[in-house]
C-alpha cells in the first residue's frame, strides 16, 4: 500500500474494522466477518512497486486483469483518423486495481463522461463512468480510459492535463471491479495480447508501435 493508496483503503475499511472490532468485544462472533472483510478491503488497495518499462515503440498494459478483447476499427475521436484499436483489460476483485501509463507522453486531454454502472465485464460497460485521458508522447498518441464496474462506482485519477508520463508510471486506481480499455491509432502497432491473456501493468507487452 502506498500514501496514495492508504486513504482510499481507509475509507472502506475502518467503518468495517470498527463494527467488527465493537461486535467481538462484545461476545458475538459475527464480527470476524466483519474484521476478515476490513483485512480483504486493505489487501485490495495494494499497490507494489514496480520498475518502470525501458523499452521504446511498446505500449505496455495499464492494469492488471486479463484481455477482455481486441477490437480494431473502433471509432475514437480523439485519434488521428477517428479510428482506433483499442484492447480491453477486465479487472477481477483480487488483481491490483492501480493504473499505469501504457506509454510514456504528455497528458493532452482528459474528461469524465457517463453514468452507466453495468457490470465492468459486460460490453454495455463501455457506457459506464468513465475517465478519458489522451497522452501525446514521441511515438504514437494513445488513449487510456478508466471504467467504473458496479460495486463502488468510483474512479480516482492522480493526473492532470500537461503532466509527463513516463510508460508504467501510475496515474490512478479504480475501485472494487472494472476495466481499461487502451487505444492505439488503427493500424499502427501490432497487437501482442489475445482475449483470455493475463497481463500485468507496466509489465506485459500489449502492442509494439510500426516504424513510421
Amino acid at each position: 500500500m502506498s500514501r496514495r493508496t492508504w486513504p482510499l483503503a481507509c475509507r472502506y475499511a475502518v467503518p468495517a474494522l470498527a463494527a467488527g472490532a465493537l461486535l467481538v468485544r462484545s461476545g458475538r462472533r459475527v464480527g470476524w466477518p466483519l474484521v476478515g472483510l476490513a483485512a480483504g478491503v486493505m489487501a485490495f488497495f495494494r499497490d507494489p512497486a514496480r520498475p518502470l518499462p525501458r523499452e521504446p515503440g511498446v505500449a505496455y498494459a495499464a492494469s492488471d486483469g486479463f484481455v477482455a478483447a481486441v477490437d480494431h476499427h473502433v471509432e475514437e475521436p480523439w485519434l488521428p483518423e477517428g479510428r482506433a484499436t483499442r484492447i480491453t483489460v477486465f479487472l477481477s476483485l483480487t488483481d491490483v486495481h492501480v493504473n499505469r501509463s501504457p506509454l510514456p507522453g504528455r497528458v493532452q486531454r482528459m474528461e469524465r463522461l457517463g453514468a452507466g454502472f453495468a457490470p465492468a465485464l459486460l460490453r454495455r460497460a463501455q457506457d459506464n463512468h468513465r475517465n478519458r485521458l489522451l497522452l501525446e508522447g514521441p511515438g504514437e498518441p494513445v488513449v487510456l480510459v478508466q471504467v467504473a464496474g458496479a460495486i463502488a462506482r468510483t474512479i480516482s485519477c492522480w493526473v492532470r492535463t500537461g503532466d509527463e508520463l513516463a510508460a508504467g508510471q501510475r496515474v490512478g486506481l479504480i475501485h472494487f471491479g472494472s476495466r481499461t480499455d487502451v487505444l492505439l491509432p488503427a493500424g499502427t502497432a501490432d497487437v501482442l495480447v489475445s482475449p483470455g491473456d493475463r497481463v500485468r501493468a507496466g509489465v506485459t507487452r500489449l502492442a509494439r508501435l510500426k516504424d513510421r
